[in-house]
């Protein structure tokens, strides 16, 4: 009799912990509704201007908030903007001019002298109705490209998947310390702009003294420069581009790195970058963000055999 009174009570209370557990579970799938406060949008500045005769473009928008699900930023199309050579014997003013979505060009031209100089300090101004933004920037020297090599890869695992041909860049570093170059990759004239391939370096990418003015490191020359998910086909054109950027610069980049990769368990919350680009309205507060950056370009290019 004792032996069914017990069985009983042992068999109530695995009930108990079955509706108990079902309870607890059953309560996470519950939907939790967070008020996420909306911030006045931002300004956002896209301004890498270089010395190449290229037409330059400087591009306006407004952010968008984090969970917007539109993922299209607002172009700016009624602002004023141009670049001033404060190195000039002159001042020198170079007018950027609206084309669409948020685009403002400039074509260099030789012959008159309106180009950017290496070694010139420029100044941003960007008019945005009553507001004015101001930036600066100094055209760096950078350094010389010696040549691309072709290298053959048997893809057989992480990082590279993919049998075939990539590219190695060998180029010295300037001597001297305090340089600092964004290297820029393109395939058939498309620039490779994944998060994966923003390709920075200060000095040969080492800023030991005693390896100043060497070789780009390994991960700097090669790793970086390849999308190692695909390999060059025969015909296809590599071209590598050394624009010569700042210390400031330099580190916007890395923070703009640290935030893309910024997920897994321990990830921090999505922070704002910090932008070299300021209002100059002493009145009114205005949110900037973005870059202002001049750079001295230098490229090589090979076609695959």
């Amino acid at each position: 009799m004792k032996i069914q009174q017990l069985s009983s009570k042992k068999s109530i209370f695995n009930v108990l912990i079955a509706v108990l557990a079902v309870t607890l579970f059953g309560s996470c799938e519950d939907v939790i509704q967070v008020d996420v406060i909306n911030t006045s949008p931002k300004i956002v500045v896209d301004a890498f201007v270089n010395n190449q005769r290229d037409t330059q473009t400087i591009r306006l928008t407004r952010s968008i908030g984090y969970f917007d699900s539109t993922g299209t930023e607002p172009a700016i199309a009624s602002a004023q903007v141009s670049i001033v050579d404060q190195t000039a014997s002159f001042p020198k003013l170079f007018v950027f001019k609206y084309t669409n979505n948020g685009k403002y060009q400039f074509v260099p031209n030789p012959v008159t002298g309106d180009t950017f100089s290496i070694g010139h300090d420029y100044a941003l101004l960007v008019v945005i109705n009553r507001d004015t933004l101001v930036s600066f920037s100094r055209l760096n020297p950078t350094t010389l490209i010696d040549s691309l090599h072709l290298v053959d890869v048997e893809g057989n695992g992480p990082p590279i998947n993919t049998t075939g041909k990539y590219v190695e860049l060998y180029a010295n570093d300037r001597v001297g310390q305090g340089d600092f170059y964004w290297i820029k990759t393109f395939r058939n004239d498309t620039f490779s702009n994944s998060i994966n391939q923003l390709n920075i370096s200060a000095d040969m990418g080492n800023t030991s003294n005693a390896q100043d003015g060497k070789l780009f490191i390994y991960p700097v020359r090669y790793n970086q420069v390849n999308d190692f998910s695909r390999s060059y086909k025969t015909g296809e054109t590599v071209r590598l581009e050394i624009h010569s950027i700042d210390a400031l610069v330099f580190a916007w980049f890395n923070l703009v790195i640290n935030e893309n990769r910024n997920g897994g368990l321990f990830a921090t919350p999505p922070a704002n970058i910090f932008s070299n680009v300021f209002s100059f309205n002493p009145n009114k507060k205005v949110p900037v963000g973005g870059c202002f950056c001049m750079s001295a370009v230098c490229s090589a290019s090979v076609t695959i055999p």
